[in-house]
């Protein structure tokens, strides 16, 4: 297990202590059933999901009988925040930490790589004799040293990059239907509907777990929708068409049904191997509503923004922590709280110690002391495309009531600091940000700026370097690298990155350029291995160019390559790096 030898959890612990006190409100940990020492843990996370998405938070159309179930049985947190796109929050969510602190800003681009020496809550859980498997989308690397196995997950089934149907994903395999996923590190194709898929797999290791009994699980539910493409069958988007919803809005819905749905089944699996009142479930967005989905028929509870927004809409999602009976008093929380809060508030109510440092503070006396305060602290968003945090762009700042926004700059477009535009609003007055406060509190616009300019600074100096892909590991003797992780572009032909290598064996390797369709004429090929340019051409109807045997020396490693085609240079889609026996 990687340590970073800082303070622990019981920091914020302590502090929730001191305040619980101050209220007269004594902080009792909940005690777990005796059936078994530790619990069983299941987080469920869920892909552009954001807080008016479920039934149990008013949405008048949407049907999710069992999620609202799961929230009548537990602790619904109504002020629980992500951060804008998905990588950064499943980075915080994992490992407790600021997701700018560690280097992940973008969802895309080489920043959405988690460093090795970060110490996730599967590693956390592994040392307290937690089983672990991780079962949907990873989104934070999908090559050594950054994929789940190598992060503390011993049973993995995942998808490449941060969707299905992308140019990153094997090109037979990008339907939700029937797709090529990777299970325990080998590509195989699947029979059925990916969330399915998905949601079988994290059953039968939880139940096999269970029925062995001789240690906890941990299982991440890392459902890939409803994320685009909006694709569902047709049983779960039918009775939305039928209420004249518009196509895009019942399947959206009908995406949301369908996890509805295997949280049933994941919940009703549990209870059938008495499993159910030994398991913590936390049920937790990833973002706010989905950016693409703009149909007018859509119900968003009054909030402003979507998805890449930092207005409410685009970070606030549901949280619903049921925890084993009778540990916690049910019911809806006001605290504020963030998806970082949720692996020191898990290690504590297992009982799992840690010396991370986090920047999330243990929810747990929340659970048990429905009016019990959190220690005062401040809350950051900020996303953007591009390889460095710029200061300003596209951020908020939530102190207390009141919240700082400055919404310019989501995209790739050109920003500099002069362009920002401060708003504040009280969320306790104004939970839809219409009032703008910024020019009647100007010192508590200053005070909140001057809040996020000394975090950014602090973060940054935390981040780690740019994350590398390692070839010639023993563990991944066979690397394909995506344009997911390149770095310095985009995902789409006419974009042409480059990759961050690093080489752990010096010798002989055999290097495939791949296309994914076939080219109709001869096109040039260029390919940078370090100093060194190597020239090949591909043919009509070929799909790929080698080179057979090339000697690489161990260190770091700068690759590029690139096909021309109508005097246009685009980058591969898939590279593939294998070392040859010497």
């Amino acid at each position: 297990m990687r340590i970073r030898m800082k303070s622990t959890f019981l920091v914020p612990v302590l502090s929730i202590v001191t305040a619980c006190v101050a209220s007269a409100e004594p902080y009792v940990r909940p005690q777990l059933p005796e059936r078994q020492a530790r619990p069983n843990i299941l987080i469920i996370m869920t892909d552009d999901q954001g807080y008016s998405d479920v039934g149990y938070n008013g949405n008048p159309v949407l049907q999710t009988p069992r999620i609202d179930a799961l929230a009548q049985s537990g602790v619904v947190f109504d002020q629980f925040y992500a951060q804008p796109v998905c990588s950064p929050s499943r980075a915080a969510l994992l490992t407790g930490r600021h997701a700018m602190r560690l280097g992940i800003l973008d969802t895309e681009g080489g920043n959405a790589i988690l460093a090795p020496e970060e110490v996730t809550i599967a590693e956390a859980l592994q040392t307290g004799g937690y089983r672990t498997g991780m079962f949907g989308k990873w989104h934070l690397g999908d090559n050594a040293p950054a994929r789940p196995q190598d992060q503390g997950f011993e049973r993995v089934l995942t998808h490449v990059g941060g969707m299905i149907g992308m140019p990153y994903n094997p090109p037979q395999g990008r339907s939700y239907f029937d797709p090529i996923l990777i299970e325990d590190g080998v590509d195989r194709r699947f029979e059925g509907y990916a969330p399915d898929i998905f949601t079988d797999a994290a059953i039968d290791f939880m139940v096999e777990t269970a029925r062995d009994g001789t240690a906890p699980f941990f299982a991440f539910l890392s459902l890939n929708t409803p994320h685009h493409p909006l694709t569902v069958p047709d049983a779960f988007a039918d009775p939305y068409r039928a209420r004249g919803l518009s196509e895009e809005t019942a399947r959206y819905y009908g995406m949301i049904t369908n996890i509805d749905h295997n949280v049933g089944r994941v919940m009703d699996a549990l209870d059938a191997v008495d499993s159910l009142d030994e398991t913590i479930i936390v049920f937790v967005g990833d973002n706010g509503t989905s950016s693409l989905h703009r149909q007018s028929d859509l119900w968003e509870a009054g909030l402003r923004g979507r998805k890449t927004d930092v207005y409410e809409n685009g970070i606030r999602v549901p949280m619903i922590l049921r925890l084993p009976e009778p540990t916690a008093a049910v019911g809806v929380r006001s605290q504020v709280g963030a998806v970082e809060d949720l692996m020191p508030t898990l290690l504590e109510l297992a009982d799992v110690p840690t010396d991370v440092e986090f920047d999330g503070v243990s929810l747990a006396t929340v659970t048990s002391t429905p009016d019990a305060e959190l220690p005062a602290r401040d809350l950051f968003f900020q996303f953007h495309r591009g390889n460095e945090p710029v200061p300003y762009r596209n951020i908020a700042v939530r102190r207390g009531d009141y919240k700082l926004v400055q919404p310019v700059g989501r995209g790739r477009e050109a920003f500099a600091p002069e362009a920002a535009r401060f708003e504040l609003y009280n969320l306790a007055e104004d939970p839809r940000e219409t009032t703008n406060l910024a020019a009647e509190q100007p010192d508590r616009v200053r005070a909140l700026i001057a809040a996020y300019d000394d975090w950014l600074a602090e973060a940054r100096a935390d981040a780690p370097g740019q994350q590398v892909t390692w070839i010639g590991d023993d563990r991944q003797p066979l690397v394909t690298l995506s344009r997911q992780d390149w770095i310095g572009a985009g995902l789409a032909d006419g974009e042409n990155g480059y990759y961050a290598l690093e080489v752990r064996a010096t010798g002989r390797y055999r290097l495939t350029f791949r296309w994914s369709e076939l080219l109709n004429a001869t096109h040039p090929v260029t390919i940078q291995i370090g100093d060194r340019t190597v020239r090949r051409e591909i043919l009509s109807s070929e799909m790929e160019a080698r080179i057979e045997d090339i000697h690489l020396a161990a260190g770091p490693l700068r690759l590029q390559a690139w096909v021309t085609i109508d005097g246009r240079d685009s980058g591969f889609e898939f590279i593939e790096i294998e070392k040859l026996d010497d």
